[in-house]
Parts: structure tokens; sequence; C-alpha cells
């Protein structure tokens, strides 16, 4: 397991293109990307998967979001175009398996956005709690998917599913 911080989301995906383009581990020897990211949340009782139903990990996610006692949003501002705007995607470009983990979230709210790229966003405006619980969920959820008996990869027709079949052959 290597645990990336990325920068230079915002500016183009640098730092995780970097890595993806420079691995320490050769990216067919790397088994899942996931990623967690986000703008913010209004939804204290869930997490969010961007990129649901993707890549067969969603039971994983599920069920370590149960475990917490929070429920999984899937994709909650599809217009917005997520999945393709994170950190993930440098990975998935290049047939890796990846999504990403984020904060409870509704849509882009109000509430949302008064934060979102702002100054005001600091750390009196987190819930601590909240946020603990979310880790909380995050790791479970890498170690269910890490203990999968099979390894994740993109569903049948998903756009990256070529990409991945050409970085792994037939590792499926």
């Amino acid at each position: 397991m290597i645990i990336l911080a990325v920068t230079g989301e915002e500016l183009g995906l640098l730092g995780s293109k970097y890595y993806a383009e420079n691995p320490l581990v050769p990216l067919d020897q790397t088994v899942f990307n996931f990623n967690t990211d986000g703008a913010g949340y209004d939804d204290t009782s869930a997490v969010s998967l961007i990129g649901a139903n993707r890549t067969g990990i969603d039971p994983q996610v599920q069920a370590a979001a149960a475990a917490f006692g929070k429920s999984v949003i899937n994709d909650p501002a599809p217009e917005q175009g997520l999945f393709d705007r994170s950190d993930n995607v440098s990975f998935a470009a290049l047939g890796v398996p990846a999504l990403t983990f984020s904060g409870g979230t509704t849509g882009f709210s109000d509430d949302i956005m008064r934060y979102y790229h702002q100054v005001v966003d600091n750390p009196e405006t987190i819930n601590m709690q909240y946020l603990r619980e979310y880790c909380q969920v995050f790791t479970l959820a890498a170690r269910l998917i890490a203990n999968r008996d099979s390894v994740p990869f993109w569903v049948e027709g998903d756009k990256y599913e070529a990409a991945g079949k050409t970085l792994y052959g037939s590792r499926k």
C-alpha cells in the first residue's frame, strides 16, 4: 500500500499525473487507486463515492460505511464531471481501477460553495467528529478492498476498461 499526498489538482492534476507517469511501483502491479478528495460535505450521515458502479468495489465501501452508521451517496453531482476532474483520473486513464471517496455530498449546494476554494475554508469550519468518522470509513473500506478475493477491475463497457486490459492483459 502506497499513500500519496499529491498537489496541483486544480492546476491540471500535476501531482497525480507525475506519479502515474513515474510510479514507485509499476502501474501493472498497482491494484487500485483509492483517491480521497472533496469540495466539502452537506450530509454527515453519508460518504460519497465518485465513480460508483465502475470498479466492483461498491460493496466494500457500503459495508465500511454501514459499520460506522453511514450511507453511501453515489456520484452526487454527475453534471459536474467530478470523476474526470479529480486525481483518480490520472490513474484511470492509464488503466488502473480508480475512484474518489469523498465527504457526504448531495450536490453543490450553497453550504458547500460557501467554503469551496474560499479563504474562509478554515479548520474551525470542519465538523471534526464527522471527519473522524469519514477517515474511519475510508480506512475500513481500503482494508476491505485490499482483502477482496479478486482484484478490482473496470466494469465491462467502462470508458477506461480498454486501458485496463492494455495495462494488465488478462489479469481480470
